[in-house]
C-alpha cells in the first residue's frame, strides 16, 4: 500500500510539473485578433488589385480614344507637327502601360507566402 501511495504522489507531482502556463493571460484573444487583422489586410490587398486592374483598363481605353482623336489633327506646335509629338508621347505611354501591366500580372498571380 505504501508503494502504491508513493507512486500516486509521484504521478501527482509529475502532473503538476507538466502543466504548462500560457505566456500571457490574453494570449488566445490577441492571437485571434491578429488572425482577423491579417485576413482583413489580405482582403484589402485583393480589393486594391481589382481597382488597379479596373483603372488600368480605363486608362488604356481613354488613351486609345485620345490618340485616335488627335491622329486626324494637322496642327503645328513650335514648328513641329503634332503627329511627331503624338508619336513620341505614344511611345512613352506604351512603355508605361507595359511596365504597369507586368507589375499588375505579378501582383495578381504571385504565390502566397506560406
Amino acid at each position: 500500500m505504501d508503494k502504491k501511495n508513493q507512486e500516486e504522489r509521484l504521478i501527482k507531482n509529475l502532473m503538476k510539473h507538466s502543466l504548462t502556463k500560457m505566456p500571457f493571460e490574453d494570449f488566445e484573444a490577441r492571437m485571434m485578433d491578429r488572425i482577423h487583422q491579417e485576413k482583413r489586410q489580405q482582403e484589402s490587398v485583393t480589393n486594391n488589385i481589382r481597382f488597379a486592374w479596373m483603372f488600368f483598363f480605363v486608362g488604356l481605353f481613354l488613351g486609345l480614344g485620345i490618340t485616335n482623336m488627335t491622329a486626324n489633327l494637322s496642327v503645328q506646335l513650335y514648328g513641329i507637327s503634332l503627329k511627331q509629338v503624338t508619336l513620341i508621347i505614344q511611345i512613352g505611354i506604351a512603355l508605361v502601360l507595359l511596365f504597369q501591366f507586368e507589375k499588375l500580372l505579378d501582383l495578381s498571380f504571385r504565390k502566397k507566402k506560406t
